[in-house]
């Protein structure tokens, strides 16, 4: 009935937040239909009780005073809508309970009036003033069946208190009903999203592994070429071109890691910390440079700043890279072209400070207050994203501990300034990984590599062979293990999907056997599954690198390997 629903929702217009809109229609629903059981049992009880006026008197009041609940919340008195509601009720209870005796036994009611507390009070003070007003009600109730042994104002017969008694009963229930609905409803609709949402998390991951394996391949050939065109002079005209390939994929990726992200906070998963101490300034300059490639494509120049920082501090490294890399990339993207782009880490007492500044359009406050919501972009023909990247940044600044601000004024430089906690870091907290010598020659390193993607492979071994390395290639896990039966390598890469003999099942193989147990196994993966990757640790995995391969970080990891290999044989 459409006039019946727009006075259930009476109140509720322009109110945006939805449990405040549901506390408001369930209030006017109860109204309602406390006034509906009013107009049936009022002619039942005026007609068992012969018209008595402290009936009559007493039910009008209550049927008027009832319908002034609906008009409160139109006009917006939402505490004084819910507050006459429920203690018209417990005064009507009182009433009728010494009125017409104990034969109505109206305990029962109370039940009733503790379970809309919750559902019609927002505030713990209304709350609570509304249990001991239910308790109150029923103490009441129970000292005038305890103290009252004489008959009751109104004398009635045991059938009419039973019929009464009765309708009381169904009203209750019925109300019950009216109030449980929405709820059970609520609760089938919540399963089925629930359902959804892991429907959409596997999808999610399964789109980004397929789409990471192309993008691999796109990602290693640029790499390449960029190599190639360095040592040959005659390809300087197609070093642009490779320059926006590289710039495509870098940014691609940034996407996938941010959609990737955004998946893990809607699941829930919480931010885990995991801090180390590292050398300031190499660490930003590396960042600095990963980032060059996207910035010469605008012509934009990026500089770094240190003001008062230590050498050595102690925080979660890949938190940073995260922060700053999506800092940067925001930067870039939005900057103005020919200008240039300031990395700044600057020192303090407590904190420290890092900031990313740019010369682009003015943001203005509307948006200013949004800017760390997720997707929000100011996407056009020349820029895209997700508007996923400064969502992302807020979240693990804040897992950090810190607080990220945005300042914008016309004509002057846009700075996004993530405060965080310093923690001093000295020279014997450095990770062994720090001190590890830089292997040059690998020209007597044997890596194996088992990849079922031939085009992957074919650019995999190509990269390890221009490093001067001898490589082997498997294309599944069972035609590696035959291979090392043969000759044993110093290093595996492996693949984790795989035809045949997956990665997990190799892996299980190889550190089974124990000549082949002490092989440094690096995982080539893009699959973004947690489980999966804890599933490859307790099979024995060395070390993660994750695709798109980055051929310098490759190079780190696979030195990284090696040095700790022949520090055990040493042993």
């Amino acid at each position: 009935m459409p006039f019946v629903s727009r006075l259930a929702r009476a109140g509720t217009q322009g109110i945006k937040d939805e449990d405040a809109v549901s506390r408001i229609v369930m209030v006017n629903k109860l109204s309602l239909a406390f006034g509906g059981i009013i107009l049936i049992i009022a002619p039942v009880l005026l007609y068992f009780l012969k018209g008595r006026p402290t009936i009559m008197i007493a039910i009008t009041a209550e049927f008027l005073i009832n319908c002034s609940v609906i008009y409160l919340n139109h006009r917006r008195h939402y505490n004084a809508a819910s507050l006459i509601l429920y203690f018209l009720q417990c005064i009507a209870i009182v009433y009728f309970g010494f009125l017409l005796g104990k034969l109505l036994q109206l305990q029962f009611t109370i039940v009733f009036l503790l379970s809309i507390i919750f559902l019609i009070f927002k505030e713990d003070f209304l709350r609570k003033l509304a249990f001991f007003s239910a308790l109150l009600v029923l103490g009441c109730l129970e000292a005038s069946y305890y103290f009252n042994d004489a008959e009751p104002l109104i004398p009635i017969s045991y059938n009419t208190a039973y019929v009464i008694h009765l309708m009381v009963v169904l009203a209750v229930l019925f109300i019950i009903v009216v109030v449980s609905k929405p709820y059970v409803k609520s609760n089938d609709i919540n399963a089925a999203l629930k359902r959804a949402n892991d429907f959409k998390r596997v999808f999610v991951y399964q789109v980004i592994h397929e789409m990471r394996t192309p993008l691999n391949a796109i990602f290693g050939v640029a790499q390449l070429m960029k190599k190639e065109v360095r040592q040959d002079p005659r390809l300087k005209t197609v070093e642009p071109l490779t320059d926006q390939l590289l710039s495509a994929t870098h940014n691609a990726r940034n996407i996938i890691n941010n959609v990737l992200d955004m998946a893990q906070i809607e699941s829930g998963q919480t931010e885990i910390i995991h801090e180390n101490a590292f050398h300031v300034e190499p660490f930003f300059a590396n960042i600095i440079e990963m980032n060059k490639v996207v910035a010469r494509s605008r012509n934009i120049q990026l500089r770094l700043v240190l003001e008062q920082m230590p050498e050595v501090i102690i925080a979660d490294p890949l938190k940073l890279i995260q922060v700053t890399t999506n800092l940067l990339a925001n930067a870039i993207k939005y900057g103005d072209k020919n200008s240039a782009i300031t990395l700044a880490a600057i020192g303090g007492k407590a904190n420290w400070r890092l900031q990313v500044s740019n010369v682009g359009p003015h943001i203005p406050p509307e948006k200013r207050a949004i800017i760390f919501d997720p997707f929000v972009t100011d996407k056009n023909k020349y820029t895209e994203g997700t508007g996923l990247g400064l969502y992302i940044v807020k979240n693990k600044v804040e897992a950090m501990g810190g607080t990220i601000t945005v300042d914008s004024s016309p004509g002057l430089p846009t700075v996004f300034t993530a405060v965080l906690p310093l923690c001093v870091g000295h020279e014997e907290d450095l990770a062994a990984e720090e001190a590890i010598p830089e292997i040059t020659d690998l020209g007597e390193v044997h890596v194996m590599i088992a990849e079922d993607n031939e085009l992957n492979a074919m650019l995999l071994s190509r990269l390890l062979d221009q490093m001067g390395c001898q490589v082997t290639v498997a294309h599944n896990g069972l035609e590696l293990l035959e291979l090392v039966k043969k000759t044993i390598p110093d290093a595996i890469i492996l693949d984790y999907h795989m035809e045949i003999m997956d990665g997990e099942e190799t892996l299980l193989h190889l550190k089974d056997n124990a000549l082949l147990k002490d092989i440094p196994v690096i995982v080539a993966t893009g699959d973004a599954f947690i489980e999966s990757r804890e599933a490859l640790l307790a099979a024995g995995a060395d070390a993660f690198i994750e695709k798109p391969v980055d051929h310098r970080a490759l190079l780190q990891l696979l030195q990284k390997q090696l040095h700790r290999s022949n520090e055990e044989l040493q042993e």
